[in-house]
């Protein structure tokens, strides 16, 4: 799961993000809200400074699903929530 303070960017590129907020998936408002717009656990809230003129910027942040997302090594972020394989249909004896 990825976590607040890391830095991504998006996969299309464009400028280096800092993670805000990673969605969790609990019952809280922030996070509901964000359920009724199609996110989830593991979507991210970026900030990221935006140059207007010379002696200007402006701070943007905006939510991104986590596959839209890469940390600025290349690697993709974890696909949230799942966790582990627990199933017992790993073999092929049926």
């Amino acid at each position: 799961m990825p976590k607040p303070g890391e830095v991504v960017m998006l996969k299309s590129g464009g400028p280096l993000m800092i993670i805000n907020y990673v969605f969790k998936g609990g019952d809280g408002t922030k996070e509901k809200l964000a359920a009724m717009k199609g996110f989830g656990e593991g979507d991210c809230i970026c900030e990221w400074q935006m140059q207007i003129n010379e002696d200007n910027f402006k701070t943007k942040k905006e939510t991104f699903k986590a596959a839209m997302l890469v940390y600025d090594n290349g690697e993709p972020l974890p696909s949230g929530g799942g966790g582990g394989d627990d199933d017992d249909d790993d073999d092929d004896d049926w």
